[in-house]
């Protein structure tokens, strides 16, 4: 197994365009919930402002939610972190069909964040997987017997710029899809002993 495999089993990527507010916040929510997995979440964008910091309404909903201060700046989304990471979760389809043109060989591994959870009910009953890869390859499989999703209903909304209530929205979508991704992935994913990821304490 090379060291890009490795860390793909174990590697979560989070894009959005900036970097500064829907996936940044994402990223910390789900580092949150998987603390003590062993799970590695990261997070990137497409169009980045690079060392820009978090927007502040990003770093007030994280400390609201989990108590942590999001000390985050923009990076760019490279080759590197697509290669190493087992599931590329975007803001929205566009996203998606941005990161797989850029990396072609990525496309069964990236979704859409709601997608991702979308897509789990159709995984067989009790199936679990020995690494986020191999779950983000079952989950691909998924795609056509799910069908396509309505319009929109697998996008985040971009807020940025918009009014309180528009944050609001968005950071709620984010929210709840990144809980559920959580609780796929501790039930989904196996650990080095066979058994599935502990739940959160």
């Amino acid at each position: 197994m090379s060291a890009a495999e490795g860390d793909r089993a174990r590697s979560v990527l989070v894009v959005c365009t900036a970097n500064i507010c829907r996936s940044p916040l994402a990223e910390g929510l789900l580092r949150a919930s998987l603390e003590g997995t062993g799970l590695t979440v990261r997070s990137a964008g497409i169009q980045p402002l690079v060392g820009h910091p978090a927007v502040p309404e990003s770093v007030d909903y994280l400390r609201r939610r989990t108590g942590v201060t999001l000390r985050h700046h923009g990076k760019a989304l490279t080759s590197q972190l697509v290669s190493g990471s087992g599931a590329i979760l975007t803001m929205t389809e566009r996203q998606r069909a941005e990161v797989v043109r850029f990396s072609p060989g990525a496309l069964r591994r990236v979704f859409t964040l709601r997608q991702f959870v979308r897509l789990e009910p159709y995984l067989p009953g009790g199936s679990v997987f020995g690494g986020v890869d191999q779950l983000a390859e079952a989950l691909a499989r998924c795609r056509a017997v799910a069908g396509p999703a309505a319009e929109g209903e697998d996008d985040v909304v971009d807020p940025y710029g918009g009014t309180p209530e528009m944050y609001e929205y968005s950071f709620a979508l984010i929210a709840r899809s990144t809980s559920r991704t959580a609780d796929v992935l501790r039930a989904r994913i196996t650990c080095r002993d066979s058994e599935s990821i502990p739940p959160p304490r």
